[in-house]
């Protein structure tokens, strides 16, 4: 079995963890909800886990923010204890005042079926293994790693938010940072604690939202659908924002959803809070306010602008809105304040990744289905309406499946993904014809199904502007829409509930109520493993004995990153000078290096690189894509062009896995190309004479070694070159051996400057004056024919491409034709 340090390391998180949790957020839960409520455990418990975590980063922020204006380590842990301490003491305190209105006794439960219980059993079963999962692993995934846990690590190093912070607002990242000043260390183990709560709480939210639009049943089965989705699993552990996001965001739709049906003040006022928590993780929760002001726009349609029985679902809208601004706002005001955009949106790239296919509408395809087969059920449609209906389902089957990935292969990557004019038609036409069809149920308020249909409908047009954006712009991945994914299972959850109802369950025979337990215990098994896997389903990771280290499970996922890791580290262990990092597009470097100075920037040419004084270029997979997507191509940059010039970098780390490929490159000191070279190592040929070749080049070093030259023995020929004038010409340099009895070039070799792994340093990006020192090393292949003797010389040219022909040579403005011969005969034969 591996290492079990990690259960050590983990359990020093879980108390500041349920400090924050339960400490702190269950007073203020008992403080927010009405006391009428309080026995509801899992609302309890949903309202806590949100709001701990919601009070200890608004307070951690305000210190965060402090502390970088007077640059002061205010992230302490008697700075955080104290005001937590305090904000619980007031939560306690509201608590108390109402507790006299809390009844002791609460209703009659019904005791659980046997499904019910066994849908329990599966969820504690998954968030268990989870748990652990989580417990086991350090940050992994791309975005922990470039974001959340990076940022949790600079704040607690800082003891602040430096100025310099933008882009996503802390809410996670804080609780990060909270866990390892609790615990006065940077512990991935302990930090990640705080990852079950958030999920937890999202599987919470998931069944609030079932049950208090439809009933406990119902909040099971969306609960189940939710928390059991292979997946949401595959996700539960990572770090990032989107189980957060889809806590917050589902917990604000449970208690606004309750409060437009009910027309609740209260409960608009904890949507909105929620809201505020939402937005304060992530800025597309903003989506959420789009979803209330569609509804309330239906809303104004439906009353007719009659004022009296719009105004009390406006006050809904108005409470919500007025209750999320405290903390929803403060974030990308600071980023105003400080000269940040407010909200940092994705570059176009990701916009052309995104998939936009028909396969992603499934969840509404199967909400309108369930909507029309339920109002169909109750015999409220006549024949026709049925048969009308039927076609719209199969017209919407028709282009949703279209685009499907899985049927069709070549749709699978954009824009071959695109839901097609002749798709988007019959999508909008299926709708159409499902509409009128139910048109008269609709239109009949005592019906049972048109209320269950506005339960469904409500629920799916607050998700739909936030699907809506999610489909057009982020739909390079799937995780991206959990938010809404609780929303939009809810029609699949009041269906299941309501075929598979507990008096129908209780008609059946034994032997298929077992039947039904087994299949339901199979369809929640992968949901329950699907952690323990990776993405392809190949290999379990849980527990690997050969994953005993956090330097293993980091390579485990990042195996070339690491690489450079040990690098920067070998270097930081034998320099006085910190390094400074020239990383372009690799995000990933500053989670192991805090407060390194890491550079992302796309350097061209290698006077930006000096003024950077940078010690170090990684060059790599990410780097590559960060060029090309600037529409730079990097082997035409002089900086990736000059890599292979050994008098400028030296390779410290190279590794290629098979889809990343990294390089970490010392540099020396930049300035010495503009230096005339000094003397070289092997004795000088020409020595003291001035060698031109045309009017672009100028020789002003060179030496060939060794003076007799053996069969498959290496020729050392090492030059200085500067540069008279700008070229526009990629020189070829043609290096011979020339016998002089025959007049003829027995062997030659075609040189290029510099040259590596990704390509030579091109003479069209040299600099005016620049120093460009060259060691070529060739030999005499074994099976030349090339007869002994002594009357060979070595010959050194200069080739135009555009010219199709050889620069002139001259020696102290002599010319000397299209090649420099280097000194007396030389000796050709065998050792």
């Amino acid at each position: 079995m591996a290492s079990l340090y990690w259960i050590e390391d983990a359990f020093a998180g879980i108390l500041p963890t349920l400090w924050m949790t339960v400490g702190l957020g269950a007073p203020w839960a008992l403080a927010l909800l009405p006391a009428q409520r309080w026995h509801s455990r899992a609302m309890v418990a949903a309202v806590a886990l949100a709001l701990g975590p919601a009070w200890m980063t608004a307070w951690m922020f305000i210190l965060g923010l402090v502390g970088a204006q007077l640059n002061l380590r205010l992230f302490t842990l008697e700075w955080i204890l104290a005001g937590s301490v305090a904000i619980a003491a007031g939560g306690g305190l509201i608590a108390g005042r109402k507790r006299h209105r809390f009844a002791a006794k609460s209703a009659r439960r019904m005791p659980l079926a046997v499904d019910e219980k066994l849908m329990i059993a599966m969820i504690a079963a998954a968030v268990i293994l989870r748990w652990i999962h989580t417990a086991f692993w350090t940050f992994t995934a791309y975005d922990a790693l470039w974001v959340y846990g990076f940022q949790g690590r600079l704040y607690f190093l800082e003891g602040f938010i430096p100025n310099s912070i933008d882009y996503y607002p802390p809410f996670v990242q804080l609780q990060y940072a909270y866990v390892q000043v609790f615990i006065g260390e940077i512990n991935d183990h302990a930090a990640r604690m705080v990852i079950p709560m958030m999920h937890i709480g999202s599987i919470l939210a998931a069944y609030l939202l079932g049950e208090g639009l439809m009933n406990r049943r119902v909040g099971l089965f969306t609960a189940a659908l939710w928390s059991l989705h292979p997946l949401v699993g595959q996700w539960a552990f990572r770090g990032d924002l989107e189980i957060p996001l889809a806590f917050s965001f589902t917990l604000a739709a449970a208690f606004f959803l309750r409060a437009w049906l009910g027309k609740s003040r209260q409960d608009a006022r904890l949507a909105g809070i929620m809201l505020g928590i939402a937005l304060f993780t992530k800025p597309t929760a903003g989506a959420f306010v789009w979803g209330v002001l569609l509804l309330f726009a239906l809303e104004l349609l439906r009353t007719r602008l009659r004022a009296k029985q719009w105004i009390p679902r406006f006050m809904v809208v108005f409470w919500t809105g007025l209750a999320s601004i405290p903390l929803g706002s403060v974030w990308y005001l600071r980023n105003l304040l400080l000269g940040h955009e407010a909200i940092t949106l994705p570059s176009e790239f990701w916009l052309s990744q995104a998939r936009r296919s028909g396969d992603y509408l499934n969840w509404i395809a199967l909400a309108v289905m369930v909507g029309f087969l339920v109002c169909s059920s109750r015999g409220r449609i006549s024949a026709k309406r049925f048969v009308l209906g039927l076609g719209g389902t199969a017209l919407l089957l028709a282009g949703v499946l279209a685009s499907n990935p899985s049927l069709f292969p070549d749709r699978f990557d954009p824009p071959g993904s695109y839901i097609s004019p002749l798709e988007a038609i019959c999508i909008a036409l299926g709708l159409c014809l499902i509409g009128l069809s139910l048109r008269s149920a609709l239109n009949w308020r005592a019906n049972p199904a048109a209320q269950t249909l506005g339960i469904i409908l409500w629920p799916s047009l607050l998700a739909l502007p936030y699907f809506a954006t999610w489909l057009y712009s982020y739909s390079y991945h799937y995780r991206l829409g959990f938010a809404i994914v609780p929303l939009l299972i809810l029609p699949t959850a009041i269906a299941l509930s309501k075929g598979l109802s507990l008096k129908q369950i209780r008609g059946w025979l034994p032997i298929q109520r077992s039947g039904y337990y087994g299949v339901l215990l199979l369809l929640g098994l992968p949901g329950i493993a699907a952690v323990a896997v990776n993405v392809s389903w190949s290999s379990v990771w849980l527990l690997q004995e050969s994953l005993d280290s956090p330097v293993k499970k980091y390579q485990a996922f990042n195996p070339s990153l690491i690489e450079m890791v040990f690098g920067l580290r070998d270097y930081m262990a034998e320099s006085d000078q910190p390094p400074v990092v020239l990383a372009p597009g690799e995000e990933r470097l500053p989670f192991f290096f805090p407060q390194m100075r890491i550079i992302d920037r796309l350097a061209q040419r290698l006077d930006e690189y000096e003024a950077l004084e940078a010690t170090h270029f990684i060059y790599g997979a990410k780097a590559r894509a960060a060029y090309e997507q600037a529409g730079i191509d990097p082997k035409q940059t002089q900086l990736v062009s000059a890599l292979g010039r050994q008098d400028l970098f030296t390779k410290a780390k190279d590794h290629y896995d098979g889809t990343f490929s990294y390089e970490l490159y010392q540099s020396s000191d930049m300035s010495a190309r503009r230096r005339p070279p000094a003397r070289n190592h092997f004795p000088t040929l020409h020595d003291a004479a001035q060698i031109d070749f045309g009017d672009a080049l100028r020789l002003r070093a060179e030496g060939l070694h060794p003076p007799h030259i053996f069969k498959d023995t290496p020729i050392t020929l090492q030059s200085a070159w500067q540069t008279l004038q700008p070229l526009d010409s990629d020189y070829r340099f043609v290096f011979q051996l020339f016998n002089r009895d025959a007049n003829q070039v027995e062997h030659q070799w075609d040189l290029q400057p510099a040259p590596h792994r990704h390509g030579y340093y091109s003479t069209a990006l040299w600099e005016v004056g620049e120093t460009v020192k060259e060691l070529a090393v060739v030999r005499i292949p074994e099976t030349s024919a090339i007869p002994r003797g002594s009357n060979y010389v070595m010959r050194l040219g200069v080739y135009d491409p555009l010219r199709d022909d050889y620069l002139p040579a001259t020696v102290d403005g002599r010319p000397v034709g299209d090649f420099l011969t280097f000194g007396g005969s030389l000796q050709v034969g065998r050792h």
